[in-house]
Order: C-alpha cells, then structure tokens, then sequence
C-alpha cells in the first residue's frame, strides 16, 4: 500500500486539487478522495493521481535551512 498523506501535506494541496482533475480529465472530488484515503489507488488512472499529488507535496514543502 502506498503512503497516506499527512494533514500538512494535504494542506500544501489546498487549492491545486482542480489543477490535477484538469490534468487527467477527472473530477476534484476524484482527486480529493484519492488524496485523503477514501479511495483506494489501484487503477492506472488513480495510481498516476496519487504520484502526482506525492510530486506535489514535495515540491511544495518548505526546505528546512537550519539542518
């Protein structure tokens, strides 16, 4: 099973749910559901969702300087 998203990082996907439901020609509520766990990820389609929200949070998480 693949990592469940944090509530930190799925508030770093605030407002870019739509972004990605445009990309793959699905809906928010799709992307959203897939994002907090309420929809299992093993179709191709909601696998490459799941990655992207992934590449997202990632991209998106402050660097922590002082380390």
């Amino acid at each position: 099973m693949s990592k469940q998203f944090t509530e930190k990082e799925l508030a770093l996907m605030k407002g870019k749910y739509a972004s990605l439901a445009r990309k793959y020609n699905t809906t928010t509520s799709y992307v959203k559901m897939i994002a907090n766990g309420d929809r299992d990820h093993n179709s191709k389609l909601a696998k490459m969702v799941h990655n992207d929200i992934g590449n997202i949070v990632k991209l998106f998480t402050p660097i922590d300087w002082k380390e």
